[in-house]
């Protein structure tokens, strides 16, 4: 019997980390235990919550009547059963059972392995638990060794993969009573109006990850700024064994600092030089693809209307989280109108888990060369379902005229019949033309609803 599994296993309480706040992020409904079930697996970048959705999952188990006996967790970070083997994931299950001796083998376990990358050759040890125990299996996992390639690779159709991202708006207003009390109401008041641009600008400025809520503005930026540095060491330096950690560090800081530009590593290796970094562009990429892999940073390419077509423009770059862009942006950086545009990407990805793969494009129109900055939709079959653009305010006819120009070409071009204009200062709004209609939607508004529908 592993003494030290047993402690750890008799130390952890669910109370320990009450209240526990609901996240957004679904994983439908839990499955039977059984050998062979398949294994829902919750990754994105470290920090941002994914422990707690697991605590989440189990709180709700526990209100269903499943005893605390048939459910165990345990976290394969903890430096005492270091470094975690094999052997270490069957001492865990063994002394799981060894402390619930009542609970017979057909009733089924549920099984909670938070941060199982750490063990070496994760994947073989899970097929073979998932194959010969009778249980209801969640796992958790940073992206440094758990990607969603890695988790294709290994269980070839055996896993369902869950993003979760920082928090968004609507969740950080679920944490405010009064707010959370009246977050759906079609119309709200002056007053509720007034607090929820506030949040809205709080949010572009720290951002979502759970741990920097309420801290001092200092205090969160430097904790954020050291969960990037984190990734670049653990997730990106160590895990593909680079020997220019100081290239990577600072290719980080400009990607955070691009938040809805574009991207030219021809510029960035040319800055890179001029700051006594020398690299090729062909190893400056490898870092990008390591970044994104990493959750650091989303590249959007823009759309392409057939699998022949290629495109010379260079993808836009959006941070994991506003705050964490603007704490790692060059002193000065103050650019609420690009932050929200980030805030409204990462809003379309939380909305749309099944477009994570270039179903979310920019645009540039055919007859004019528009830019449009969302448009969602598969791009294969040509079928586009939203049209969006982000501003910061639409107080002058100049914004407007080139605003709404870029998405009624667009329309017009794809077939769609409705826009939407997310702004961040501003009223709401409606604009129609030859049967297509753009509506204008305040963006504390669009980011609180669950559909695009706006509150007033």
């Amino acid at each position: 019997m592993n003494h030290t599994v047993v402690a750890i296993l008799q130390e952890f309480s669910l109370d320990a980390y009450r209240p526990i706040f609901h996240r957004d992020l679904d994983l439908g409904e839990p499955l039977p235990p059984r050998a062979g079930n398949l294994v829902k697996v919750v990754t994105g970048m470290r920090r941002s919550g994914k422990s707690y959705r697991l605590f989440q999952e189990m709180d709700a188990l526990l209100a269903a009547g499943v005893p605390e006996s048939r459910i165990c967790y345990f976290n394969f970070e903890d430096d005492r059963i270091s470094p975690a083997t094999h052997q270490t994931g069957d001492d865990v299950i063994e002394a799981f059972r060894y402390l619930h001796p009542d609970v017979a083998p057909e009733d089924g376990l549920y099984l909670f392995f938070d941060e199982l990358q750490e063990m070496e050759e994760w994947g073989s040890w899970l097929r073979r638990v998932v194959d010969t125990t009778r249980a209801t299996i969640y796992v958790s996992g940073s992206s440094s060794k758990m990607l969603t390639s890695e988790i294709a690779t290994e269980f070839r159709g055996r896993a369902l993969d869950f993003e979760l991202l920082p928090y968004s708006l609507r969740e950080l207003a679920l944490q405010d009573v009064e707010l959370a009390a009246h977050i759906d109401d079609v119309v709200q008041s002056p007053a509720r109006q007034t607090r929820l641009q506030a949040l809205l600008d709080t949010y572009l400025t720290r951002g979502g990850f759970p741990a920097v809520q309420g801290l001092p503005v200092a205090q969160a930026n430097g904790l954020l700024q050291s969960y990037t540095q984190r990734v670049v060491a653990r997730d990106v330096v160590e895990r593909h064994n680079l020997a220019r950690p100081r290239v990577a560090s600072a290719l980080a800081s400009r990607l955070m600092g691009l938040s809805g530009r574009q991207l030219s590593v021809r510029k960035i290796e040319n800055d890179l030089r001029s700051a006594g970094l020398a690299s090729g562009r062909g190893y400056l990429g490898d870092l990008i693809s390591y970044f994104e892999e990493a959750y650091l940073v989303f590249l959007v390419r823009e759309r392409s209307r057939a699998l022949s077509e290629s495109t010379t423009v260079p993808p836009k770059a959006y941070a994991i989280d506003p705050g964490l862009s603007l704490a790692n942006s060059r002193a000065g950086a103050s650019d609420m109108g690009q932050r929200l545009e980030n805030a409204v990407y990462l809003e379309l990805r939380r909305r749309h888990p099944e477009f994570r793969d270039g179903g979310i494009s920019t645009l540039r129109t055919r007859s004019h060369g528009y830019e449009v900055d969302f448009v969602v939709g598969d791009a294969l079959d040509e079928r586009a379902t939203e049209l969006v653009q982000v501003t910061d305010s639409m107080d002058d006819s100049r914004t407007v005229e080139r605003e709404t120009r870029a998405l009624w070409e667009a329309m017009e071009e794809l077939g769609v019949r409705d826009g939407i204009i997310v702004v961040r200062s501003g009223a709401q709004a409606h604009y129609e033309r030859d049967g297509m209609s753009i509506a204008q939607i305040p963006a504390w508004s669009w980011l609180l609803s669950t559909d695009g529908a706006p509150s007033r």
